[in-house]
């Protein structure tokens, strides 16, 4: 084997190209497991191909997550949800083999109803109409926060992910 073959060989792809679909990349290492906990993308009668990359070798990163999905377009309030488990990922859409559109997340201001209040105090556990809702923010040091409308108490992104199930 030459030296340029060599080269060629290690430069070779280890997850699968797929046709139409979403890539989510540079997902921090543990976070797919995360995003494939929150989201059902394998569901009754759904036959998506899904590949799943853990702790891969990144240029940005030293290691990285990387999930592709076949046939599968997030929702814009889907894309803030995922920017809460992995808000320095970026979302590829595919046409054709083709990357056609191309964007980082970025944390919404608010979200609404997709994880549960971490304070058992809450109106949301007691009422059925109040649907939890959290304002985002970061802190100077770039730790991500969210207030419960409700209780307006303050939480760590891990507290939250972790109350509901998903690991920090």
């Amino acid at each position: 084997m030459t030296d340029q073959s060599k080269a060629i060989s290690q430069d070779k792809r280890l997850v699968e190209a797929i046709a139409n679909g979403t890539v989510i990349d540079h997902i921090a290492p543990g976070q797919a497991m995360n995003i494939l906990r929150l989201f059902t993308f394998l569901g009754r009668g759904k036959k998506n191909r899904m590949t799943v990359g853990f702790n891969l070798k990144s240029g940005d990163m030293q290691s990285k997550d990387i999930i592709k999905i076949e046939n599968v377009t997030f929702s814009p309030s889907e894309t803030e949800q995922l920017a809460i488990l992995a808000p320095n990922a970026t979302i590829n859409q595919i046409s054709d083999y083709k990357v056609v559109d191309k964007y980082k997340l970025r944390l919404p201001p608010e979200i609404v109803g997709a994880f549960s209040c971490p304070n058992s105090n809450c109106i949301t556990h007691q009422e059925k109409d109040a649907t939890p809702r959290f304002k985002i923010f970061k802190k100077d040091n770039g730790q991500v926060m969210m207030r419960c409308h409700y209780c307006e108490r303050v939480f760590e992104r891990e507290i939250v992910l972790k109350t509901n199930g998903l690991e920090p």
